[in-house]
C-alpha cells in the first residue's frame, strides 16, 4: 500500500518539546544519531527522569555542551552553533521525534550495541551512567523535519535543567519528513 507523504503526520499536534544540546539536536536532524540518552536533568519531578511522552518536538539547547562532550568526528556539529541560536525572546522548533523503544540501562554494557547510534563522548556517557544511581534511559527515537521551521514566544516556565517543556501552544506536524529511511 502507498501512502501520501505527510499521511502519518496529518493532523497531528504536539505540545511537548524536549530539551536537549544543539549539537545533538544536529546530530539527530542529520540522522547521524537515532538515540537519546536521558539521566535527568536536576530540576526534573522526584529528580529523574521519565520518559512519559511518545511524540515531542526537539528544543535545542545551548548550555553545558562542548566539543570534549562529542566524539572527535561529531565535533564540526559545534561549528556556526552560537550563529544558530534563536533571537532573543524566542525559540524555534525545525524537527520532532518519535519514541520507537525505550530502555531502562542499569548495566554499564547494556549501552555498548548502541555507541555507534549516538555521538556523545564515552566519558560523558559513563559520567551519566554513574551519577547518583548506575543507569540511564536510552530513546530509540524516529526524526521527522518540519516543512517549515517554527518560532514561538520564550517563555520563562521554558527554562531550567529539566528534561520536557510543555509549550504554550501546540504545533502541526502535517507534512514533517523523517529524516533517514525507518525501514
Amino acid at each position: 500500500m502507498s501512502w501520501p507523504v505527510d499521511a502519518l503526520t496529518a493532523g497531528r499536534r504536539v505540545r511537548t518539546a524536549f530539551k536537549e544540546w544543539a549539537a545533538i539536536c544536529r546530530a539527530l536532524a542529520s540522522g547521524r544519531q537515532d538515540v537519546i540518552l536521558r539521566k535527568g536533568g536536576i530540576t526534573e519531578p522526584g529528580g529523574a527522569f521519565r520518559p512519559e511522552y511518545r511524540e515531542f518536538l526537539l528544543m535545542p539547547t545551548f548550555l553545558h555542551q562542548s566539543a570534549e562532550s562529542l566524539v572527535p568526528q561529531a565535533r564540526e556539529l559545534l561549528v556556526g552553533i552560537d550563529d544558530a541560536r534563536p533571537a532573543e525572546g524566542s525559540v524555534v522548533f525545525t524537527h520532532s521525534a518519535e519514541v520507537v523503544e525505550v530502555h531502562r540501562i542499569t548495566d554499564r554494557s547494556g549501552l555498548d550495541p548502541f555507541r555507534d547510534r549516538h555521538v556523545w563522548a564515552e566519558q560523558v556517557v559513563d559520567e551519566r551512567f554513574h551519577r547518583w544511581k548506575d543507569e540511564l534511559h536510552l530513546l530509540e527515537v524516529a526524526v521527522h523535519c518540519l516543512p517549515s521551521p517554527v518560532t514561538l514566544p520564550w517563555r520563562e516556565s521554558y527554562g531550567g535543567c529539566r528534561s520536557w517543556v510543555e509549550l504554550e501552544q501546540s504545533v502541526d506536524l502535517t507534512g514533517a519528513l523523517p529524516v533517514k529511511d525507518q525501514g
